[in-house]
């Protein structure tokens, strides 16, 4: 029998690795910055007419005035190539205006005679400001667009009432504690007169800087461009701290200006020259902190449909700074340069404003454009109303 040798096994060569793939990082999102384009004296010319014709008019053209005014400001606004258009019509904004003049004579006559009248009256307008709230965001959304895309606005009367309901609170001190002549309020009241004399002026500023939040996340969250949601993820509490902060700077800046009045009492006619540019400077570090603060709080936090991201940077001394000379500007030439302040702070405003967006906002748009097609989404309820100023 013929043996049979067993030769060892011959080991097999392990097959050749593919060479590793170079794993690419994902492409930077593509920065689309806004610019704006108006000119002071373009705008003056504009500016003037509405202006000439809202008076000789009693204020019936100025429904007219603002079309033309946001028509001339949407068309020179630019993000990624394209411009904002605005499509309102004058007579739905005249509706609004009508109905906020309305309330606001009735208001304002009240309290010529009570302030308890006037509180009932506001009272009695408070359940129908989240219906009017909702419907003139919803119109100023649907007649907005960029690149032929419609903006929308789609909320309750609920979401409304949340956002401004704590507000209700202001003429309720009003009309329910006694008037400032009947508290008797004097140098030497006690705790309670003095309560009574700023218990609403109080209740206001604990209740707006809620009421400022509420809204500001109301019209983002409720909002789309096309089929596109937005959606801000802001606190509440961010905002109280920037008021708060700014409510400090102005009490130390007041507390420095009384310890320092002896001294300026001694000027004479030059501490009461002074008074009007104190304000007007006071003025200017509130409203540029609280704008610029509030304004990037939110922007930063405000995304479209997840991929779009906002940036803004406005500083809020430049931004003071700019109140401050377009006041003097404006006081110096009795109310002429107004179109120069306006297209001033604009441009302001849009250059410190940019949009980060990965293939580019162009893209987005043209994606979004194909999911309005695809679902047949049609423009929406054109809504007849329209209460912002």
């Amino acid at each position: 029998m013929e043996s049979l040798v067993s030769e060892p096994p011959v080991s097999e060569a392990a097959p050749p690795r593919p060479p590793a793939l170079a794993v690419q990082a994902p492409a930077p999102p593509s920065v689309e910055p806004f610019t704006f384009t108006g000119k002071a004296g373009e705008y003056f010319g504009i500016w003037v007419v509405n202006l000439f014709l809202s008076v000789v008019t009693l204020g019936i053209y100025s429904a007219w005035a603002k079309v033309r005014r946001k028509r001339y400001f949407y068309g020179h606004t630019w993000v990624a190539g394209a411009n904002f258009d605005y499509h309102g019509q004058p007579v739905a904004i005249l509706k609004g205006r009508l109905v906020a003049f309305a309330a606001f004579a009735a208001y304002t006559a009240a309290g010529h005679f009570s302030p308890k009248l006037a509180a009932g009256i506001a009272l009695a307008i408070m359940p129908l400001l989240p219906w009017f709230l909702v419907r003139s965001f919803a119109f100023n959304a649907v007649n907005s667009s960029h690149r032929n895309l419609r903006f929308h606005f789609k909320a309750r009367y609920r979401d409304g009432l949340r956002a401004v309901g704590l507000f209700v609170v202001v003429p309720l001190f009003g009309f329910f504690l006694p008037e400032a002549d009947e508290a008797m309020v004097t140098d030497d009241g006690g705790p309670v007169d003095w309560f009574i004399l700023f218990a609403p002026t109080l209740a206001f500023f604990i209740v707006y800087p809620y009421v400022v939040a509420h809204l500001a996340l109301l019209r983002i969250n409720h909002s789309r461009f096309g089929t596109a949601p937005f959606a801000s993820q802001a606190r509440v509490g961010s905002f109280y701290w920037i008021y708060i902060f700014a409510a400090t700077l102005v009490a130390g800046v007041a507390a420095l200006l009384f310890n320092g009045s002896t001294q300026l009492w001694s000027w004479g006619m030059a501490f009461f020259a002074l008074v009007p540019f104190i304000y007007v400077a006071l003025g200017a570090i509130l409203f540029g902190y609280t704008q610029s603060r509030t304004g990037n709080l939110v922007f930063n936090t405000a995304r479209l449909e997840g991929r779009v991201r906002f940036r803004s940077k406005l500083s809020a001394r430049r931004l003071a700074w700019i109140y401050a000379t377009n006041a003097a500007a404006i006081v110096c030439s009795l109310g002429l340069l107004i179109p120069w302040a306006v297209i001033r702070t604009a441009r302001y405003r849009a250059e410190c404003l940019s949009i980060e967006c990965p293939g580019g906002l162009e893209a987005f748009a043209a994606d979004v454009a194909r999911q309005v097609t695809a679902t047949g989404e049609e423009m929406g309820e054109m809504f007849d109303v329209d209460l912002s100023l």
